[in-house]
């Protein structure tokens, strides 16, 4: 679905914006990063993915909401990105991957290897910073 779709799907709200709580969903996204950027055993690789894609999650709403838009999906969050923010398309697509994994993980019992983790965390890391600076330009 793009951005469009999901405008005219009423999946998109326009709202006032609301920096205030961009900003709190920024603090406790860079909490969680915080909490999880050390090294754990392979064993609880599935909860660190998790976590990586809900710190993203929130960081993607906290823009939305920054300029004046909620949202009812993490498909048109993700879609949002794809309509703004163009020169970010590799990394929309590890967003989107990532978003399908945590689907996987908590709604099919989906365990991540620890080696998917290693391939993927730098990635992950880097595409947290990208998107905090985004919502902060």
């Amino acid at each position: 679905m793009n951005w469009k779709e999901c405008i005219e799907q009423g999946a998109v709200a326009r709202i006032v914006p609301d920096a205030e709580r961009a900003s709190h969903l920024i603090s406790m996204a860079m909490l969680r990063f915080e909490f999880w950027d050390r090294q754990i055993d392979s064993k609880f690789s599935a909860l660190k993915v998790e976590a990586y894609y809900e710190i993203m999650k929130e960081i993607m709403f906290a823009l939305l909401y920054k300029k004046g838009f909620d949202c009812s999906n993490h498909i048109c969050l993700i879609s949002y990105l794809v309509e703004h923010a163009p020169d970010f398309e590799y990394e929309t697509m590890k967003i989107d991957e990532l978003r399908r994994v945590r689907h996987d993980i908590g709604y099919r019992g989906f365990n991540v290897s620890g080696n998917y983790l290693k391939q993927n965390e730098l990635e992950f890391k880097w595409i947290i910073q990208k998107l905090k600076e985004i919502v902060e330009s």
